[in-house]
């Protein structure tokens, strides 16, 4: 797993590197409707978009998950309700049965 990690972190880094040492000269980035300029490299706004583009589809994936992680929750709390009502039932059958060995035992 360690060497697919770099298969993928590798050229990524490198992409980047490249990227950054090609795109060195500065932009004048424009705000509408507020009238400012601020001037950056070309590769730090294209690094900054690419990056608040991840964020965003992250957020949008966790937020679309929820329904889904709630009803594994809740099945996850009912299995374990399931499962401490099986211990019960299993607990009180055992009773019943050393109950039932020893009536036979005694009417013996």
């Amino acid at each position: 797993m360690k060497s697919f990690s770099w298969v993928l972190t590798a050229p990524i880094t490198l992409a980047i590197l490249v990227l950054a040492v090609n795109n060195r000269q500065d932009v004048t980035l424009e705000v509408w409707p507020f009238g400012l300029q601020f001037d950056y490299p070309l590769y730090l706004i294209i690094l900054f978009s690419i990056g608040v583009g991840i964020f965003s589809g992250i957020i949008i994936a966790w937020l679309s998950s929820t329904a889904t992680r709630k009803r594994a929750k809740t099945a996850e709390w009912k299995i374990l309700d399931l499962q401490r009502d099986l211990s019960f039932e299993r607990d009180e059958l055992k009773k019943e049965q050393l109950k039932n060995k020893s009536r036979e035992v005694t009417t013996n």
